[in-house]
């Protein structure tokens, strides 16, 4: 399969997989936060913890994950078992997320929630690591890793989308009490399994190249350390996951308290998702011939000057001022949040060329948790901030 371009179906059921985590992130990152404080009825500080608490009880998950999946034996594969044995748990624990158990007292229900985070946390690493692990694996085309980094960033866009236009407005189409959004959070949770036997079915895995078992947990992880490379690929996708995080979080209460019309949220969350589908192809042409590294720079600068733009509009100004903004910062952000995942691969590779070992699992499994963790604080910080 090396060095050959990739079937068709197998780019677009690969990408399903993306659809299917960020289905959960993006509910996680952009409504949850205002379930919180709108149905449960908890203290905006309280409810910007939740998630930094749930995701540091995870946060050594990703990457213990990443080492387990490298060095796993089976048969079956190193990575592929796992998107079936996670597949469930990971979707139960998202529906039971959204329970809204009555809970009297503040700490019992700060603990309930960031408990049921925590768990929901570690089911998607279970079977996120892996899926993204495999990636490398498929192809070892320079080309071909970003087409396929493309498709699954378009399919991880349409699962932004379904979340917007299917969650909440279902819940309230319901009622918009706490069993409507109970109701809600199981179709989700439903919608989210099902990709994950086709992508087992589509995929394959490469043989003999297993990392040494003979390494410590310690020399293991200083791997990291010793890889130049990916030491600044990690300090550049941090702070970009708090510059992506951090605003989507408050984009909900943005619309509902500062510009008054909460009814504007669902539609231009889905301008800045078409222009961001629609960047990916000019994105994916433009990489070809350039340094990743150039292409990443330019979709930031878009996404900067497009969020600047919208973060400064006032309520009386037309609403096709916010819609040219957010345009704007969909091209940008399509750039920004594509091109480090394709850039994982290359990474891998350059480790393998040193050691001879293929350790996807290590380096996806500490973008996860980078992921994760990185958008939490940014979150927790805004919350707090919100609180006083």
């Amino acid at each position: 399969m090396e060095s050959q371009r990739l079937p068709l179906h197998v780019k677009l059921v690969y990408g399903l997989g993306d659809h299917s985590i960020n289905v959960a992130l993006v509910a996680l990152a952009m409504i949850f936060p205002f379930y919180l404080t709108e149905v449960v009825g908890m203290r905006v500080g309280l409810a910007g913890l939740v998630p930094l608490v749930g995701r540091v009880t995870d946060a050594i998950s990703d990457v213990l994950m990443g080492r387990i999946s490298d060095r796993t034996t089976w048969k079956a594969g190193r990575r592929r078992p796992y998107l079936l044995i996670g597949a469930v748990p990971f979707a139960v624990s998202f529906a039971a997320l959204w329970a809204a158990p009555p809970i009297g007292s503040t700490t019992l229900q700060f603990t309930y929630y960031a408990g049921i985070y925590a768990v929901i946390s570690l089911c998607m690493t279970v079977v996120a690591v892996p899926y993204q692990a495999i990636l490398p694996e498929l192809t070892d085309d320079y080309q071909e890793r970003t087409s396929l980094a493309t498709f699954r960033a378009v399919s991880s866009i349409l699962g932004t989308l379904f979340t917007l236009v299917v969650f909440r407005p279902l819940a309230q189409a319901l009622g918009g009490d706490a069993r409507a959004w109970q109701i809600a959070g199981i179709v989700l949770a439903v919608w989210i399994v099902l990709p994950w036997v086709p992508i087992w079915r589509v995929t394959w895995e490469r043989h003999g190249a297993i990392a040494p078992r003979h390494d410590s947990t310690r020399e293991y992880f200083a791997l990291l350390f010793r890889n130049r490379s990916f030491r600044r690929l990690i300090s550049l996708f941090t702070l970009g996951r708090i510059a992506i995080d951090l605003p989507l979080a408050l984009f909900l209460h943005y619309f509902t308290y500062v510009i008054g019309r909460p009814e504007d949220f669902e539609v231009v969350m889905g301008i800045f998702l078409v222009a961001v589908a629609g960047a990916m192809p000019f994105w994916l042409r433009f990489s070809r011939g350039r340094d990743k590294a150039a292409v990443y720079r330019w979709g930031c600068l878009g996404w900067i000057f497009g969020l600047g733009c919208l973060f400064v509009v006032q309520p009386e100004w037309p609403f096709a001022v916010t819609v040219v903004s957010t345009v704007l910062a969909g091209i940008g952000y399509s750039a920004a949040d594509m091109i480090p995942w394709s850039m994982v691969a290359d990474v891998a590779d350059e480790d393998e060329l040193a050691s001879g070992a293929r350790r996807e699992g290590l380096y996806v499994g500490v973008f996860q948790f980078l992921r994760k963790i990185a958008g939490a604080v940014g979150v927790a910080g805004a919350f707090q901030v919100l609180d006083l």
